[in-house]
């Protein structure tokens, strides 16, 4: 093979490798993830059952706004709400309810979710206690969740919503259209 060809060759097999490495892929179209069927948390949907189990025992609502497409509810999911000791206060404090923005958009717009992942406690009632976009790694929110638990079983609020938009994928592109 001649030096032209070679080189022709590598550069249309450059291109392919370019071209498919820019490829806009979303994590949940491609890979597979679909976290709702990974989970071991038994989520439970958003809706007056979950309400009424939450008054039936007392406990406040952990509501999960995410999207299968967004790496970093991916990587919330995976290295923090997964964990045991997340698991566990999930299963001991709070009803954990999700909402995948991709087939519930108006159920998490009207909760707020303006970003993925964002997280909100709710009262029984369905009072915000609080609200926060991003990842929280596995320490920062067992402490959040220890503490909005004290603090509600006192009846106090606690704290104003808070995150890292840095570590959420938006539900709007640059140009405004809607995910």
């Amino acid at each position: 093979m001649s030096r032209t060809k070679r080189f022709r060759s590598a550069a249309a097999t450059m291109a392919v490798v370019l071209l498919l490495a820019a490829w806009p892929v979303r994590a949940g179209e491609l890979t597979g993830w679909h976290y709702l069927e990974q989970t071991r948390i038994a989520w439970r949907p958003y809706g007056e059952a979950a309400f009424a189990e939450a008054r039936r025992i007392g406990k406040p609502l952990f509501v999960l706004v995410f999207a299968d497409w967004c790496e970093w509810c991916r990587k919330y999911e995976v290295e923090t709400l997964e964990t045991d000791a997340i698991r566990e206060r999930l299963e001991r404090d709070y009803i954990p309810v999700a909402v995948d923005h991709t087939t519930q958009r108006s159920l998490a717009k009207q909760l707020g979710a303006k970003l993925v992942p964002t997280t909100l406690l709710l009262t029984p009632e369905g009072e915000k206690l609080l609200r926060f976009y991003g990842v929280q790694p596995a320490a920062a929110l067992a402490d959040t969740l220890d503490r909005a638990n004290v603090l509600w079983k006192r009846g106090e609020i606690p704290q104003p919503d808070f995150g890292d938009i840095e570590t959420c994928c938006p539900l709007e592109d640059a140009t405004g259209d809607k995910r």
